[in-house]
């Protein structure tokens, strides 16, 4: 039978093994998927931050992991903001180009009418 303890490491480790899973270099430019990614994040850092509080005795080597694995969250849950603005930036010049290009476009129409 394992002890109170030995469940929190087990679940610590567990936390740290999702994490490092959830972390991806490639960033996906749908806004859904970063704020679905975000939320997991946040997740994930409140369950392994809950563990640290509740058992300060663990093991130090996973302590250590948990504390890196904080620090990677926090990092992760910052360059998805940061992606995120970016994308809707992108989204926001794509509209007024878009929105330019079809007001040349309907200007050079009106011209043409006017010739005909």
């Amino acid at each position: 039978m394992s002890t109170a303890k030995e469940r929190a490491e087990k679940e610590m480790q567990q936390l740290i093994a999702k994490t490092r899973k959830s972390i991806v270099n490639e960033l996906d430019s749908c806004i859904d998927w970063i704020d679905d990614e975000k939320k997991k994040a946040k997740k994930l850092l409140e369950q392994i931050e809950k563990i640290q509080r509740q058992w300060p005795g663990i093991d130090a080597k996973l302590f250590n992991d948990s504390r890196d694995c904080c620090d990677d969250l926090r990092q992760w849950i910052k360059r998805l903001d940061e992606h995120r603005k970016s994308v809707l930036n992108n989204d926001d010049r794509l509209v007024v180009n878009t929105l330019d290009e079809l007001g040349r476009a309907n200007e050079g129409f009106q011209r043409s009418l006017k010739k005909g």
